[in-house]
């Protein structure tokens, strides 16, 4: 909400009689409390940039990646009754700056001051700058050059205080000494006024002739698959990287678990067959091995003997010259198909 600058005769006299209540109640620890809340005013303001002040201004900020500061050339509006300031040109004074400051040179500054005509430095009522990236809240150093520059209005004047950063974030505050008013940046409304540039004309029949693409997600046209549990698993799965493990090469089974693909053949074991020779048991179907492999064995009979390992591993064979890898149960067990009938084979040294 706009506020009051300068406390006006009817305040003052307000303030004086709460003021003077205040002395007459009891003082218990010997020290007086008054604070007093003015009432804020139901009033905004329009800020209207001219065209060529808008883009010089927003061009300044764009083009700098450090602090800069500028002054404007400021007026009130046609109509008295509005609170209306209109800003129509930017100009940059001889400054230096840094990431977070801005500082006139005092003897420059005040030679380019006195350069312009009067119309020029009579309407320069606005001062801004920059913060680059950085929130447009005021700082210590910027409240007290605020002060400095409203200590030397007169109260027929007014000045526009603002700051800007490049992400279009402002703080402004308008001081109008006659009007004895404060506007800031939630009661000030900014708008640009078009003028001989077309800049604004152009943005704004440009942007007519564009228009944003939209897209509507495509919706899944494959029936969904469900695993052995039930689940829906519409994806079929990857089939992975088979070179290191077996890992990756792997297929699903009807119980939805996975189960590494069995090789085409092997050099060491062939695959083994099953055939059922006893109710209730599966027993390991004959393998003819090799006629290599059979004369690479010799036969020890009467008692078992222990296997020799080689750098090829194990390997068991049976008196019809079979090779398995699942002999050991049947071997040991008396009660067995085999029993202690069987034999062992081993490779020798």
């Amino acid at each position: 909400m706009s506020k009051m600058i300068a406390l006006t005769e009817e305040s003052i006299a307000e303030i004086t009689k709460d003021f003077e209540k205040a002395l007459r109640t009891a003082i218990p620890d010997g020290k007086i409390n008054f604070q007093k809340t003015l009432g804020t005013l139901q009033r905004r303001a329009e800020l209207n940039f001219k065209e060529i002040a808008w883009h010089k201004m927003q061009a300044l900020i764009r083009a700098c990646d450090k602090e800069v500061g500028w002054h404007g050339i400021a007026k009130r509006g046609d109509d008295p009754a509005k609170d209306e300031y209109i800003i129509e040109d930017i100009l940059v004074y001889p400054q230096e700056v840094t990431g977070a400051t801005v500082t006139p040179d005092q003897v420059q500054y005040q030679m380019w001051l006195m350069s312009h005509d009067d119309e020029v430095f009579n309407n320069i009522r606005m001062q801004g700058h920059s913060h680059v990236n950085m929130g447009t809240t005021p700082s210590t150093v910027d409240n007290t050059f605020y002060d400095e520059i409203l200590r030397q209005l007169d109260n027929t004047m007014f000045y526009i205080f603002m700051i800007w950063n490049k992400r279009g974030e402002k703080t402004i505050k308008i001081y109008d000494m006659e009007k004895n008013v404060l506007f800031e940046t939630a009661d000030i409304t900014v708008s640009v006024i078009e003028d001989d540039t077309g800049i604004e004309h152009f943005i704004s029949e440009s942007k007519k002739m564009i228009s944003e693409r939209t897209y509507t997600p495509a919706k899944a046209t494959t029936a969904a698959a469900y695993d052995g549990y039930g689940k829906q698993n519409a994806y079929g799965g990857y089939s992975g990287y088979g070179g290191y493990g077996g890992y990756g090469n792997q297929q699903k089974n009807n119980y939805g678990t996975y189960k590494s693909n069995e090789p085409a053949s092997s050099p060491s074991v062939p695959p083994i067959q099953t055939t059922s020779n006893t109710p209730g048991m599966s027993v390991p179907a004959p393998v003819v091995a090799s006629a290599a492999a059979a004369k690479s064995v010799k036969k020890k009979r009467g008692k078992k003997h222990r296997v020799k390992k080689s750098s090829a591993g194990v390997s068991l064979v049976r008196s019809s010259g079979s090779v398995s890898e699942n002999l050991f149960d049947d071997l040991d067990n008396p009660y067995g198909p085999y029993g202690y009938r069987d034999e062992y084979y081993g490779y020798e040294d």
